[in-house]
């Protein structure tokens, strides 16, 4: 079972809210919920729609907002178990949520960098972001860029041909030195022979991960990766086991997605992956606990 005192501390999520589309919080929270971890949730933005695929969509964002309900539940004593950050969008968003997690000493937390895919940076986010986005990777137990961001992170050129292991690897190490030995780096859609591949960090050891590639882009796939991560880590799995749940779980999303049919840009269908989460994930931990 589900430990007494992770429910007198929730779990940080700060991203953003797409009114259209399921991503981001959208697929966070239920999947945060399927077993059992609950959450305090910073919407960084609320969007009309994400913000690919639609056109410009209406945004609202307060840092006044997002000041005041961190006072508030510092006031209450909210303790945080921990925290995700993904998508925030604005430069002063991002040096606020920093603050947070230095001052509440939040772990673990994991950043999912959130600003670009295909080789470049998101509408409307710029090499600053980027270069506050390297301050706060810092400060992190886990990262788990995609492999755009890999390199927009270490301030490296992207090629257009599929990495080989050597490139993975001194991929990784780079990372970690940026972030510290402290930190663990997850890197995902890492293009291979009809493959993608995940890999990752942990200490000296680098390990890499291939399932099949799928045709077309999937909006969403990276912030179920990163929710699955954070799941199984706050349900106290070692890291190895807790990639490996990321990597099935999010396989299970993109191939329902896949075999749907829907316009991909309203995100990722999550029936299938909360069912195995229920049924599989949840009663397999509570069974060795």
């Amino acid at each position: 079972m589900v430990e007494q005192s992770i429910h007198n501390q929730p779990f940080l999520v700060a991203e953003d809210l797409s009114a259209v589309g399921t991503m981001s919080l959208g697929v966070a929270i239920p999947i945060l919920a399927a077993l059992g971890v609950p959450t305090a949730v910073l919407p960084t933005q609320v969007l009309s729609t994400q913000t690919e695929g639609f056109g410009t969509p209406a945004k609202q964002f307060s840092p006044t907002w997002l000041t005041a309900t961190i006072a508030h539940w510092q006031q209450e004593h909210i303790q945080l178990s921990g925290g995700l950050i993904g998508y925030v969008g604005q430069i002063e968003l991002l040096k606020q949520l920093a603050k947070l997690v230095v001052s509440q000493q939040v772990q673990p937390l994991i950043v999912d960098p959130v600003m670009g895919d295909d080789g470049a940076l998101y509408p409307g986010l710029t090499t600053a972001y980027v270069t506050v986005m390297q301050q706060l990777v810092t400060h992190a137990d886990v990262i788990t860029p995609n492999w755009t961001e890999a390199h927009l992170l270490t301030g490296t050129k992207m090629t257009a041909e599929q990495p080989d292991q050597a490139a993975i690897s001194a991929m990784l190490s780079a990372l970690a030195t940026l972030c510290g030995e402290h930190t663990r780096v997850v890197i995902t859609g890492i293009p291979g022979n009809d493959t993608i591949l995940t890999a990752y960090q942990n200490g000296q050891t680098q390990r890499t991960v291939s399932t099949p590639r799928r045709p077309g882009h999937f909006y969403g796939s990276g912030d179920v990766f990163a929710a699955l991560l954070s799941v199984a880590l706050m349900r106290q799995v070692n890291f190895d086991t807790a990639v490996a749940i990321a990597v099935k779980g999010d396989t299970i999303a993109l191939d329902q997605t896949s075999e749907a049919g829907y316009q991909r840009r309203f995100g990722m269908q999550l029936s299938q992956l909360l069912t195995w989460l229920t049924q599989k994930v949840a009663t397999n931990l509570d069974s060795t606990c």
